[in-house]
């Protein structure tokens, strides 16, 4: 076997002793810094984050689910609100037609009223003027027959007075 000299010897000229001082000082560092600790925390984080994804992608899959179930439902629901909307727009228009014709009849009567009316009053003014007319063709006719007849003149101032004679005061 070799002695303890050369062994020495061997490893002063091949490095060796530099590489178990640069070993030794990386074993120390590793102790001192807890690699093997740090290595185990970020281990844990690794597989907490999985377990996390895999929550949040039960999660995820579990809203697009019910996503997708209101989604499958929402045509129904639109049918379901245009139905609605056609209904009460037909009971708006049928509404609008109503007021309308009541409108309309409320007008048509007012019209007549106010139609009669005026046709009432056109009435009057037509025999009043008629009235005037016929007294003035009767003042004529009188005036033409004093005129003709003066003795006609005196028999109606007689008669006047034998009235006016005859009503006691």
């Amino acid at each position: 076997m070799y002695s303890f000299g050369e062994i020495l010897n061997y490893i002063g000229r091949t490095n060796l002793f530099n590489f178990i001082i640069f070993f030794g000082i990386i074993v120390w560092v590793c102790k001192k810094i807890n690699v093997s600790e740090k290595i185990e925390s970020s281990r844990v984080s690794v597989v907490n984050s999985i377990e996390d994804s895999k929550t949040a992608k039960a999660n995820s899959e579990e809203d697009l689910r019910k996503i997708e179930d209101s989604v499958s439902h929402i045509e129904e629901e639109i049918e379901k609100i245009i139905k609605k909307a056609e209904s009460n727009a037909q009971m708006v228009g049928d509404k609008l037609l109503a007021d309308a014709h009541r409108t309309v009849t409320s007008i048509k009567d007012n019209s007549q009223k106010s139609i009669e009316a005026r046709a009432g009053l056109l009435k009057n003014d037509i025999l009043k003027r008629a009235s005037v007319a016929s007294i003035e063709v009767a003042k004529s006719h009188i005036i033409e027959e004093l005129k003709r007849n003066p003795d006609l003149h005196n028999r109606l101032i007689d008669e006047s007075i034998d009235a006016l004679n005859g009503v006691a005061i």
